[in-house]
């Protein structure tokens, strides 16, 4: 039996997440204003997208048209944010770091509009199976400083919003 995209085809893909936004936590996306995950895929999830002969057609891909990570990897978005758990069967809503693998329930649909068609995977839940947090790296800031010297007027300004209050308080406008 063939899959009706247009109904909307069930799947349930493991992988790596790249970028995630699915919680309120981390809120939508900034730009789409949804919640969103780009899915690098395990070998089990290439074979089953493969298999309904849909991989090409859902892997991310740059603006020109090239695929945007070495790998096969899927947009997954929702309105709303989805249901996450973790491995515990604890409600997850917390930050997802990049490098966090899940395993997610959605479905995908065809679209069309303005002459033109596509396929938009959706994500209902998902389960987070080996969390990656996202910190800042002290080592990591530490070797970006080095060898940078603040200045006794640098020093004096403190952080870029006194900066900016104290420009604003000295300027002659009238607002």
């Amino acid at each position: 039996m063939a899959n009706d995209f247009a109904k909307g085809v069930p799947v349930m893909l493991t992988g790596t997440a790249n970028w995630a936004k699915l919680t309120k936590a981390s809120g939508p996306d900034q730009m789409s204003s949804k919640y969103s995950v780009e899915l690098t895929l395990d070998a089990d999830s290439q074979k089953l997208l493969t298999g309904m002969k849909i991989l090409n057609h859902v892997n991310v891909k740059t603006r020109e048209g090239e695929y945007k990570y070495e790998q096969p990897t899927v947009r997954m978005k929702s309105m709303t944010p989805p249901t996450l758990w973790d491995s515990q069967r604890n409600l997850f809503e917390g930050m997802i770091g990049n490098g966090s693998v899940l395993r997610v329930k959605g479905v995908i649909k065809s679209w069309e509009m303005a002459g033109n068609k596509g396929l938009t995977c959706y994500i209902n839940k998902g389960v987070v199976l080996d969390l990656k947090e996202i910190e800042d790296n002290p080592e990591e800031m530490d070797a970006l400083f080095e060898g940078v010297e603040v200045t006794p007027e640098q020093a004096s300004l403190g952080s870029p919003k006194d900066a900016a209050v104290k420009d604003s308080e000295d300027d002659d406008l009238p607002f």
